[in-house]
């Protein structure tokens, strides 16, 4: 995780010799955390170490560690993201582009090279952390995005926006290429999605909300039988869909094969909470899904 040279603490004693009363300050010693045996717990409550570089007086809205543990990025509310180094109390990249101030949430590409970050201005974008410069605007949200995740992948994002729709996108080509639409009873309202985890595996993505937590099956994602550009390469230029009455239908009804398919426009699984918010969820590497709600 790299030396934290930064926060390290000099400690000063001195010592009086027993036989002449004379006095002589030793040397001061520098300890790096995590040189030693240490409690986990800090007793006096003192920060090991602080990093600047949003704007003064802003929030951080979102913290996101790299999978190789010596970089972390941050998220705020100052039109930025910020790549830091655990050994450096500054950042190193600054990451700019935004249009909207609230940038919501950041996450990392599990293969380190970048990160994705979402935004009230409607969009995704993922950012070189080498050069710092946006490689993919991801766009298609009617309202704010307030989360983001990549998949383990590394081929999806999925985000989140206000009005409660799960996008994903396709990072090869930042196309949209899915969107998760629960189906809701006449006259119900149901809160804005508080989180969303893929699965170890990466075939499920589950979706917490006010009163429910929805599992959905995503291994189909980038085939979904919402994508146009699926239609075309499948069933041909006749293959197009129509809507009406707020419902899409198919001019060519769907084989066996493609009915088969995975990833569906319904979660494969819901779990009702009696109205108890869900604000996290984090999956294991064994796919056990853990949840952290509001009682």
């Amino acid at each position: 995780y790299g030396r934290l040279s930064n926060v390290s603490q000099q400690k000063g004693s001195s010592s009086s010799s027993s036989s002449g009363g004379a006095t002589s300050a030793s040397l001061s010693t520098v300890e790096v955390p995590g040189s030693k045996a240490e409690p986990l717990v800090e007793v006096g409550g003192a920060a090991l170490a602080v990093y600047r570089g949003h704007a003064p007086g802003t929030p951080v809205w979102s913290v996101s560690s790299a999978p190789c543990g010596y970089y972390f990025a941050t998220a705020g509310s100052d039109y930025t993201a910020r790549i830091f180094a655990t050994d450096r109390c500054t950042s190193v990249r600054v990451l700019s582009g935004h249009v909207s101030p609230n940038v919501n949430c950041v996450t990392w590409h599990p293969n380190c090279n970048y990160v994705v970050t979402a935004s009230d201005d409607k969009t995704c974008r993922m950012w070189d952390i080498q050069t710092g410069r946006c490689v993919r605007l991801l766009s298609g949200s009617s309202r704010g995005l307030n989360l983001v995740r990549v998949s383990p992948s590394g081929r999806y994002a999925a985000g989140a926006g206000h009005d409660n729709v799960v996008r994903i996108w396709d990072l090869g080509n930042g196309r949209l290429v899915n969107e998760l639409r629960p189906e809701r009873s006449p006259g119900q309202v149901e809160g804005s999605i508080q989180s969303i985890a893929f699965s170890s595996c990466g075939a499920a993505l589950a979706v917490s909300g006010t009163n429910c937590v929805r599992i959905w099956d995503v291994r189909g994602a980038g085939n979904h039988l919402s994508n146009p550009d699926y239609f075309a390469a499948t069933r041909g230029p006749s293959a197009t869909s129509s809507i009406s009455n707020g419902l899409q239908t198919l001019t060519n009804p769907l084989s066996e094969v493609e009915q088969a398919r995975p990833g569906t426009r319904a979660p494969t699984k819901v779990f009702q909470t009696n109205n108890v918010s869900v604000l996290d969820l984090k999956y294991t590497k064994r796919n056990l899904l853990l949840a952290v709600g509001d009682y």
